[in-house]
C-alpha cells in the first residue's frame, strides 16, 4: 500500500495542471509552515519524489528493508514511525542556510524561506537504520555486486549526509536523511530496552 501511494503521488506530480497544487501541498518549506500555516505538509511531503530514479531507489529499499521491519515491529508501529522520520529535523537545513546566506548576502535571506523539501528519503532512512542496527554484521550487495557489511555501509551514508549538511553544497535532503536515521535509532533503542525489561 505504501509503495502504491508513493507511485500515485509521483504520477500526480507528472500532471502539469496539478504542479502548483503539488508544490503547495506536497512539499515542505519554512514559509509554508510559519507564514501560510500549511501544517498538513509535515505529513504529505514525505510521499513526494523528484525523479523516477529517486522513486525507484526508495521503493526498492522499502521493499527489501521494509518487509523485514514490518515483520519485526508490526504494522502499527511501523506506520507510526513513518510520519516522525519524514519530518524530523525539517527546519535544520533552512536554519543552517539562513546563517550562511545572512553572512554572505543579507538581501537573499528571504529566498531560503521558499526552499522546498521532500521527506520520502527520511522515512526510508529510518527503516534502513533500524534494520542495520538490528543486523549490523549482515552483508549487503551494493548494486547487487559488491558485498559490504551493513554497519559499514550505514556509517558511510551517515558521514556523507553530515558532510552535505555541514557544507550546504548538496542538492539532496541531508537533514531529512539524518532525521530518519535518528528515528530508526530511537526505535531500535526503545525496543531493545523493552526486550531487557521483559
Amino acid at each position: 500500500i505504501i509503495i502504491a501511494v508513493n507511485c500515485l503521488v509521483f504520477l500526480l506530480w507528472q500532471n502539469v495542471r496539478l504542479r502548483r497544487f503539488m508544490h503547495k501541498h506536497f512539499t515542505l518549506s519554512l514559509r509554508g509552515i510559519v507564514v501560510d500555516y500549511r501544517f498538513h505538509t509535515l505529513f504529505t511531503h514525505f510521499w513526494s519524489h523528484n525523479s523516477e530514479g529517486h522513486l525507484l531507489a526508495n521503493m526498492l529499499t522499502l521493499w527489501f528493508f521494509g518487509t523485514e521491519c514490518v515483520a519485526m515491529l508490526g504494522v502499527s508501529s511501523f506506520l507510526s514511525a513513518l510520519p516522525c522520520s519524514g519530518h524530523l529535523l525539517w527546519l535544520l537545513p533552512d536554519r543552517l542556510a539562513l546563517c550562511r546566506v545572512r553572512a554572505a548576502d543579507p538581501c537573499k535571506v528571504q529566498d531560503v524561506a521558499y526552499d522546498l523539501n521532500l521527506g520520502a528519503s527520511g522515512a526510508i532512512n529510518a527503516i534502513v537504520a533500524y534494520n542495520i542496527l538490528t543486523f549490523p554484521s549482515r552483508i549487503i550487495l551494493v548494486w547487487f555486486l559488491f558485498p559490504v557489511p551493513s554497519a559499514f555501509l550505514g556509517t558511510l551514508f551517515l558521514a556523507k549526509d553530515l558532510h552535505g549538511l555541514y557544507t550546504g553544497q548538496s542538492h539532496i535532503g541531508n537533514a531529512a536523511h539524518i532525521g530518519g536515521t535518528f528515528v530508526g535509532l530511537a526505535a531500535w533503542l526503545a525496543l531493545k530496552r523493552r526486550s531487557v525489561w521483559y
